[in-house]
């Protein structure tokens, strides 16, 4: 299987980022973890936007984009790889995780063992990623990018923002690179059928570094559902209600898209 799934941008300026869906664990990495196989799978499926993939797939096939198929647990895409930028590092969960969401210490890395998955994973993956922007800016002269996740509905030892009041919908914000209207337009469509938090309890989104911060032809916005509308958590399976929040979330979505 290959590590990365590209979907190349359509007749819309827009990609549709899924990078935290998988819980597939290469097996050239398996042996970098001091759990057993089972355990390993079980925090892979804890730490995974599970069926995000199939959640946000209408926009997908409409638009275009990346998703993952490796876990975050071996490489977490969505992280600054210098671990002195990235915050969430200092709970052994930068671009490589070294703790599992308990706290445990879960993979210890020597520098060659790490050069060689950021090298294997991460850096494949963010050089495609820009690429595509790239090819998309000198298409349609702008390019949007849907970073599309879910979360927990109850908070993580491990995450920064505790509040247990948790939205339906969290959008994540970057002040350079989020269009004022479309988040505004976003914000006013969803919340006509679900509750919604902007930067809350997640913050930021995903923008490639060649852009970022430097060019607002860039545009990004983080789209967060959380988890107890799709399914079950404690059994990791899709509820009755899967298609249906599916249906409503991505053709809400694509029709605030119009302003773009």
């Amino acid at each position: 299987m290959k590590n990365f799934q590209v979907l190349k941008v359509k007749n819309a300026p827009v990609i549709c980022h899924i990078p935290h869906s998988s819980i597939r664990i290469p097996t050239e990495f398996a042996n970098d973890f001091s759990l057993s196989k089972n355990e390993l799978k079980h925090e892979a499926l804890q730490m995974a936007d599970l069926y995000s993939n199939e959640l946000f797939a209408p926009l997908l096939k409409r638009f275009g984009g990346f998703v993952a198929n490796f876990s975050r647990v071996v490489a977490d895409v969505e992280r600054f790889s210098p671990d002195k930028k990235e915050p969430m590092a200092k709970v052994g969960m930068g671009a490589l995780y070294t703790r599992a969401s308990d706290g445990k210490t879960i993979r210890r890395l020597t520098p060659a063992g790490r050069k060689h998955c950021l090298d294997s994973l991460y850096r494949p993956y963010h050089r495609e990623l820009t690429d595509n922007v790239k090819q998309c800016l000198k298409k349609f002269g702008k390019c949007l990018i849907l970073d599309c996740h879910t979360f927990p509905a109850t908070p993580r030892p491990y995450e920064p923002d505790h509040k247990t009041n948790r939205p339906d919908i969290c959008l994540g914000i970057d002040k350079f690179h989020t269009p004022p209207a479309l988040l505004k337009k976003l914000h006013v469509n969803l919340r006509r059928r679900f509750t919604v938090k902007i930067n809350s309890p997640f913050s930021g989104t995903i923008v490639p570094l060649a852009y970022y911060q430097t060019d607002k032809r860039v545009q990004s916005i983080m789209i967060e559902v959380n988890r107890k509308l799709y399914m079950n958590e404690k059994t990791f399976t899709k509820n009755a209600d899967f298609q249906k929040i599916a249906s409503v979330i991505c053709e809400t979505i694509i029709n605030s898209l119009k302003i773009i």
